[in-house]
């Protein structure tokens, strides 16, 4: 019970968005649970699937699933895709599903597009799991509740063939409907760097700007080994550490691994997080050689 009280009291003091935002290791291999300009980057229909277990040694500790797909539309400006994202916290139980659609142009040696983001959000709140001292608490037998709600976002996203930078706004909805009630920025970039002929490095960037709450940056490197193998690591600011691995199966699958360690007071209580990301590629046309990066 001790550990579950410690989550829940970490969760509570973390920004609200994070779950479907910025805590994940290896967000710079998906970026649309990041900004919906990202459809259609990588000329081809892509799908991706995460896992990702959150804080083990806590019980009711998050557990996260979401799975994305996107592709353009052949010789059109415009791209689609579609975000499905799950999160089990203690008694809470977030799903997230919304539609991307991105509008792209030629800007000199890249691609600029402009993105927005359409579905709706349901929480719902399990009271009678949770377990209290006194047996059958009538404060805590009731049914669960459950809330639906909009959600919507936008983005800009400009790339090419070993750069990227994108500025989303992933829930611009701030009503009464909204569960999602704030106002979140995030800010990614990156780069391919050729070291050598079989070596290459990937620097990345992500910062997100929650209101009334401290900047928060994701500060990660990662090197390449004859584009069969990638070994990154990174640090995050809210004191937050972590390694990953990104290895190629093939030309059109990749698998990748992340583990992270908290260095604040959480590291009493937990051993880490871990996070499993399988990505396919349906490669029909590639117009960015280094894609595959991105």
């Amino acid at each position: 019970m001790k550990g579950y009280l410690a989550a829940i009291f970490i969760f509570l003091i973390t920004s609200v968005s994070a779950q479907h935002n910025s805590s994940y290791s290896q967000y710079m291999f998906n970026g649309l649970l990041l900004n919906p300009a990202y459809a259609g980057s990588h000329e081809a229909l892509n799908l991706t699937a995460l896992y990702r277990k959150q804080w083990l040694g806590i019980e009711g500790a998050p557990t996260t699933i979401n799975f994305t797909a996107h592709m353009p539309l052949k010789k059109k400006k415009a791209a689609f895709g579609m975000v499905v994202a799950n999160d089990k916290f203690g008694i809470s139980d977030n799903t997230l599903f919304h539609i991307d659609y991105a509008y792209r142009i030629k800007a000199g040696k890249g691609i600029l597009s402009l993105g927005l983001l359409a579905g709706i959000e349901i929480l719902q709140t399990n009271w009678n799991q949770v377990r209290t001292t006194q047996i059958k608490d009538p404060s805590f037998t009731g049914n669960a509740q459950r809330f639906i709600s909009p959600r919507a976002g936008a983005g800009i996203y400009f790339y090419a063939q070993k750069f990227y930078l994108g500025l989303s706004a992933p829930s611009i909805l701030n009503t009464r409907l909204s569960l999602t009630n704030y106002q979140l920025l995030l800010f990614n970039t990156g780069c391919v760097l050729n070291s050598s002929r079989n070596f290459k490095i990937k620097p990345a960037v992500l910062v997100k700007y929650l209101l009334n709450s401290p900047l928060d940056a994701n500060l990660s490197t990662t090197f390449y080994w004859k584009d069969y193998i990638g070994v990154g690591f990174g640090y995050s600011l809210n004191n937050t550490g972590f390694v990953l691995v990104d290895a190629k199966v093939n030309d059109q699958f990749r698998i990748g691994y992340g583990y992270d360690y908290s260095f604040s007071e959480l590291r009493n209580y937990s051993t880490g997080s871990h996070e499993v990301i399988l990505r396919y590629l349906f490669q029909y046309k590639i117009q960015v050689p280094s894609i595959r990066y991105f």
